[in-house]
């Protein structure tokens, strides 16, 4: 039981790094703003439309890990209960001896949002060369 509590807090700790860096490039892109304009021949600033798609792509990125952690933190209480002898729906049940499937589609759309987030900042990153 030890290692399946370790990995559900290494899958934690991961959703939490995407989380940090997930805010932070939303931040650090908002912050100097003026910096992703791209000027046109009117003079007009305009942003590239592939910054926005990276916001949207990060914040679904957050609400998945948040979705994720929701589920570890479920699977760790189930854990706990079973430990303890405390009574256990058949989902608990499920969880406490290592069951994850509930775990895996948030963590997989988290990775991939998070991804496809990256991909469009690098985009608008040329947009801008």
């Amino acid at each position: 039981m030890a290692t399946s509590i370790e990995g559900l807090k290494a899958a934690a700790d991961i959703a939490k790094q995407i989380i940090t860096l997930s805010t932070g490039s939303v931040a650090f892109t908002i912050t100097f703003l003026d910096k992703f304009q791209i000027r046109g021949k009117d003079q007009f600033a305009t942003i590239p439309v592939a910054l926005y798609v990276a916001w949207v792509l990060f914040g679904v990125t957050i609400l998945f890990a948040l979705l994720h952690l929701m589920g570890i933190t479920g699977s760790l209480e189930s854990i706990d209960r079973k430990a303890n002898g405390w009574s256990l729906t058949p989902h608990q049940t499920m969880a406490a001896d290592g069951g994850t499937d509930h775990l895996r589609w948030p963590g997989i759309l988290m990775l991939a949002f998070f991804l496809f987030a990256v991909i469009a900042m690098i985009v608008s990153g040329f947009k801008l060369g």
